[in-house]
């Protein structure tokens, strides 16, 4: 039985602008994954450019001029798409500029009657796209490896059924055409535009919902305010990497934080947090774990550092931060933070433990006038 090729290009552009307005439906409720948006555009375009170029309401070349441009600008928009994805810079400059010559080179040889030309080029653009736009996954693909390589291979079909179309033209000197090319690479260009449109819908969905899902465990572990491991996240990360001999705890608190507060607003109070986060970040190190476990309280965790060094790190933190000044509409001012360290031991069973020794410590340095460092055993600073 003979495939009835124009029916199944009508089919894959009413294909496109379903699965378009399915990934409108979703962007609307997920406006962060701008990719969607991308996606959907790029899709409504080629999908109004395939059902108009092969529902027979205009001739050959009027068609091809209109379908063709709106569908190379669906695969520029999906390129773009993917960029948004993989989180790269897109150049709109370059791509504006790409679009109109690429338009340009297709449109040229059609209007002046060499349609199997600009035919051949508009198939070669577009595998080139395609091609593109699979690579942009690969950055993307530990987030979720099942949609991205099923994504990627899609795209990379499609590409291929497309360079296919182009060389056949080519090969067989097809320059002048007064319809559509009708052969079996066409016969699988359209099968693949029908699985592609719905597979890369469909796997673009998943994508979108392993990152909302990444998103919102992340929210969960995550202090809102200055970016930094809450509590539960700080004991689901020590559940999993212990605390081993060698590793200590620094419990920070800040001094008088609820007088800032009192006297200047929440707002500046914030920004008192923000500052002492980024100081603490600044000078903890990658492989440390840093939290906000209360209001002004932070625990920071060193691993397989010595004494020295850890005694070292802490009294950074709190010269850095008390060196820091905020404005205010009346006067700037400056503030502190005590700080208890404590290490662990063979005898200790784990965080806990040390976790009460540090802050036990943090407690004596406060009585000590604040300001300060105490370890188990003494004030260092």
């Amino acid at each position: 039985m003979e495939l009835d090729q124009n029916t199944l290009f009508f089919a894959a552009g009413l294909c496109s602008l379903a699965v378009a307005l399915t990934i409108l439906s979703v962007w609307y409720q997920n406006r962060m994954d701008r990719f969607l948006l991308w996606g959907c555009l790029g899709m409504i375009l080629l999908g109004a450019g395939a059902v108009l170029n092969y529902s027979g309401l205009l001739a050959l070349v009027p068609s091809l001029v209109i379908a063709f441009s709106v569908m190379t600008v669906g695969f520029v928009l999906l390129f773009v798409g993917a960029r948004q994805i993989s989180s790269n810079p897109v150049n709109r400059k370059q791509l504006v500029a790409f679009s109109i010559i690429a338009i340009a080179a297709v449109l040229g040889p059609i209007v002046l009657g060499v349609a199997g030309i600009g035919i051949a080029l508009f198939n070669f653009i577009a595998a080139f796209l395609l091609f593109i736009t699979a690579r942009e996954y690969v950055s993307v693909y530990e987030e979720a490896p099942v949609p991205v390589v099923g994504m990627m291979v899609l795209y990379l079909l499609t590409a291929i059924s497309f360079l296919l179309c182009g060389s056949v033209i080519v090969f067989d000197r097809q320059w002048t055409l007064t319809s559509m090319p009708s052969n079996l690479a066409e016969d699988f260009n359209a099968i693949m535009a029908i699985i592609g449109i719905t597979g890369i819908g469909a796997l673009s969905l998943t994508f979108t919902q392993s990152r909302v899902a990444r998103r919102h465990a992340n929210e969960a572990r995550t202090d809102s305010l200055t970016g930094l491991l809450n509590r539960r996240a700080l004991y689901d990360s020590l559940a999993i990497d212990v605390m081993r001999i060698g590793d200590s705890v620094i419990v920070f608190d800040l001094d008088d934080f609820k007088s800032i507060n009192d006297s200047h607003g929440h707002t500046v109070g914030d920004r008192v947090l923000l500052e002492f986060a980024g100081i603490i970040r600044a000078y903890a190190g990658q492989d440390a774990l840093i939290a906000r476990i209360g209001g002004e309280e932070f625990v920071l965790i060193l691993r397989q550092t010595s004494n020295v060094n850890v005694l070292a790190i802490a009294d950074k933190i709190r010269k850095a931060f008390a060196s820091a000044s905020f404005d205010t509409t009346h006067a700037p001012f400056s503030t502190t933070t005590s700080a208890g360290i404590a290490f662990l031991t063979a005898a200790d069973t784990g965080f806990e433990t040390v976790f009460r020794r540090a802050d036990a410590a943090l407690y004596r340095a406060k009585d000590l006038g604040r300001n300060r460092i105490c370890t188990e055993l003494q004030i260092v600073a």
